[in-house]
């Protein structure tokens, strides 16, 4: 078949960049935030302190200034049509816009956290939702009640089992690992674990990453202002017990050399479930001097790191954030790159498949790839052509 377009070959394990159509696109971030479901990205805030303001869709009225170098952003990156969308906020769009933390809960973002600028001078409470849709977006502040968490970033979220959890964070000042839970039936704040220093706590931290199996929460690196932690110690905390307790995983014995992944923060982590368990995929980060490029896999339960030495970032990137599909596709968007004497910030879309995906799956990817204005057809036509109303409801924005 001749299509005039480069042959379709399924690369399992190797990062690409997504060539994005149309001309209106994020401008260059760190700092901010990306979740997904499996028809759209979400892209929210960030901060960039000399962006580019010549990008074609960015010159109206922009949301950037030099005293308040963030993004009052809500974007949308639809992924069958590899199109970005700006939405216009229309209601509660915060000012604190760095380092928040967001996560998907059914139709839902959760958004938690953030700072403003200057960092820490000050710091966010509150839990924003956004039921997501093609137009405007109406941001809602949820009117909690309870022990509220103190104003903070740099934290990490989970919802799970009712609950809108949220772990650790800084002000700028002082570093924790608290954790406090929001019952979204009831809207109550209540604390689950406040530090107290004692044996046995882990260290307090920011820009960390979170996983979870069953009732356990596992802590993925972080770190301080000065400091990165090591990711061949996992703090665990049962929720079941309220206990603490530090793991400690296996490097990986694959190699000539037994090595495991160097202390980093500001590094992304997605998790995804296999046949063999869950398996969190920890890409690029900083340990304050040197920034990474690799990708690590840990086997959950094993607690068996792995070095995907075909999963490599194009380049070294930390302050950047990751996001993953239901079916093992992961997106990293944005971050810092470093460069001679210099750092510089990017809006680049990156995906990897972390599996090999459902054949469904494949061929979607290579009928978008051969055919990629497919969201110019009808839903008649494309139904009439054999394509699944599943795969349509993606392709049409549904």
């Amino acid at each position: 078949m001749s299509s005039g377009r480069e042959d379709y070959i399924f690369e399992p394990f190797k990062v690409t960049e997504v060539r994005c159509r149309g001309t209106e696109i994020p401008r260059p971030r760190s700092g901010h935030r990306i979740s997904c479901d499996d028809v759209n990205i979400y892209c929210f805030g960030g901060y960039n302190p000399n962006p580019s303001l010549s990008l074609v869709g960015q010159v109206e009225n922009p949301t950037w200034t030099p005293a308040r170098p963030l993004f009052r952003e809500l974007w949308s990156f639809h992924i069958a049509s590899r199109q970005w969308k700006q939405h216009r906020v229309v209601e509660n769009m915060p000012e604190e816009l760095a380092s928040n933390a967001m996560c998907m809960n059914g139709r839902y973002l959760m958004i938690f956290g953030g700072t403003g600028a200057p960092f820490g001078n000050k710091c966010s409470n509150d839990v924003i939702t956004w039921r997501t849709c093609p137009g405007d977006a109406k941001l809602e502040i949820l009117q909690a009640k309870g022990t509220r968490p103190a104003g903070q970033y740099g934290q990490a979220i989970l919802c799970y089992d009712g609950h809108f959890y949220t772990i650790g964070g800084t002000n700028g000042f002082a570093y924790n690992c608290d954790i406090y839970r929001l019952d979204l039936r009831t809207l109550v704040w209540e604390p689950v674990f406040v530090g107290t220093g004692q044996e046995g706590e882990p260290i307090g931290r920011y820009r960390h990453e979170i996983a979870r199996v069953g009732d356990k929460l596992y802590i993925i690196g972080g770190g301080t202002g000065e400091w990165a932690f090591e990711l061949m110690e996992i703090p665990m905390f049962d929720l079941d017990t309220k206990t603490w307790t530090i793991l400690m995983p296996k490097a990986d014995d694959t190699l000539k050399e037994a090595i495991g992944p160097l202390p980093r923060k500001c590094h992304s982590a997605v998790q995804i479930d296999t046949p063999n368990g869950a398996q969190v995929f920890v890409a690029g980060g900083s340990d304050g001097q040197s920034v990474f490029e690799d990708v690590w896999r840990l086997n959950v339960p094993t607690l068996q790191w792995h070095l995907m030495q075909k999963t490599v970032l194009p380049n070294p990137l930390y302050f950047h954030s990751s996001t993953v599909t239901s079916d093992g596709c992961m997106y990293m968007f944005g971050g810092i790159e470093p460069k001679e004497r210099s750092t510089s910030r990017n809006n680049i879309l990156y995906k990897v498949w972390l599996c090999v995906p459902k054949l469904s799956e494949i061929c979607l990817e290579a009928l978008l790839h051969f055919h990629p204005y497919l969201d110019h057809v009808d839903r008649r036509t494309l139904l009439n052509i054999g394509i699944p109303i599943h795969m349509v409801d993606r392709i049409h924005r549904k």
